[in-house]
């Protein structure tokens, strides 16, 4: 869509985005989501200068993997389809066929998600966008109002003088998700900049064209091509390099744990680390602690979750189901760990009998206070 100089800015502006480190190394998808749609689209263009088989069928699993990884992400194929219809004025016949032949076929196997997750909507029911959302959108997709300032300010420049053919793509990849996400919020609750996240390489290929734009102009008229293009590289280099040093405060912040995060990383060595054969664990507090502690001491031997009747997977739900009588389900366990994300006691919260179980047949005899989380270790009682 551009030139190579204007992508390799656009690759390296996209390094230092701080939002693409901070979710760069979360479990959720929304990285998933920016990579199959930049996938989709590197598939496409191809596909469209030299329409193969083989080039459809990539694409086609392109966005059934876009689709699978986050239903928003989707919206790419609108800013897609404006390159086919352009392909098709061009004389080009057999791309709009075929291109609706691959979203049809792409989607198709996300309409099994598309039904269960229908049946989830209420757990973002309480999302209803607001003007000070719409405000805040590039602080919050970018990760700090310096990196949203500059790259909108410069995505508006490469959209004003980049040409028409060159950023009518990006610029619906980059406008009209979040302005289709704002304006049905009432209806469906998806305006949220984690879910348009995947419009960030769009809003960096017009930034980095406005940028090559701008040191090309600095540049002086009477100089020759080649000293033309050293100074314009020497002044998008500086410009890059200016940037880097803005965000890396934000870059930085970008790799910690989450404030609000409980340290599950540090519970999982205590408890592997003082474990012994025949140890039981149990969990109080929010619903992720369970399935949080599973990941991290997921190798070798492990306390057995002895209150577990169902697991997440079988209710369909984050939370497991427990033992409906919780002092059967201790028999016989001689210790115990407690990890707990309840503020205050570590027991705040949970159901009475569990509570009674614990307190009636178990002593603390270890107690270690972490970010946002506790774990205790429990004797059983001598009788």
């Amino acid at each position: 869509m551009f030139t190579s100089r204007t992508g390799l800015v656009a690759g390296l502006l996209f390094a230092l985005v701080p939002t693409v480190t901070r979710y760069g190394h979360e479990a959720r998808p929304y990285a998933f989501a920016v990579l199959f749609s930049v996938l989709a689209t590197l598939l496409l263009l191809p596909a469209l200068l030299r329409p193969t088989l083989k080039g459809w069928a990539l694409y086609t699993s392109a966005i059934t993997l876009t689709g699978l990884s986050h239903l928003v992400a989707l919206c790419v194929v609108v800013a897609h389809a404006v390159a086919v219809l352009r392909a098709r004025r061009g004389g080009d016949h057999v791309a709009l066929w075929a291109f609706g032949c691959a979203v049809v076929m792409g989607t198709s196997a996300v309409v099994p998600m598309i039904a269960k997750g229908s049946e989830q909507a209420g757990r973002i029911a309480w999302r209803n966008a607001t003007v000070r959302d719409l405000t805040t959108y590039p602080m919050e997709l970018f990760g700090t109002w310096f990196s949203g300032a500059v790259v909108m300010g410069l995505g508006v420049v490469g959209l004003l003088t980049a040409g028409r053919k060159a950023v009518v793509v990006p610029a619906v990849w980059a406008v009209l998700p979040p302005v289709l996400a704002f304006l049905t919020s009432d209806l469906f609750r998806l305006f949220q900049p984690r879910y348009l996240l995947f419009t960030v390489p769009a809003w960096l290929l017009l930034a980095a064209a406005g940028a090559v734009r701008c040191a090309d102009a600095l540049t002086l008229a009477g100089w020759t091509g080649r000293l033309r293009r050293v100074a314009g590289g020497v002044l998008v280099t500086g410009a890059v390099a200016g940037f880097a040093f803005q965000v890396l405060p934000a870059l930085a912040t970008a790799r910690q744990d989450l404030s609000g995060e409980p340290d599950f990383a540090a519970a999982g060595h205590i408890v592997t680390a003082g474990q012994r054969p025949g140890d039981g664990i149990v969990y109080n507090g929010d619903f992720g602690v369970r399935k949080a502690m599973a990941y991290e001491i997921r190798e070798g031997a492990r306390p057995k979750d002895v209150l577990m009747k169902l697991t997440p997977q079988q209710t369909g739900w984050y939370a497991a189901d427990e033992c409906d009588v919780p002092a059967a389900c201790l028999v016989g366990r001689r210790r115990l760990w407690l990890v707990s994300t309840a503020a205050g006691s570590t027991r705040s919260g949970m159901s009475a009998s569990t509570g009674a179980a614990l307190a009636g047949r178990f002593t603390v005899v270890h107690t270690k206070r972490l970010h946002n989380l506790t774990v205790q270790l429990l004797e059983r009682r001598n009788r």
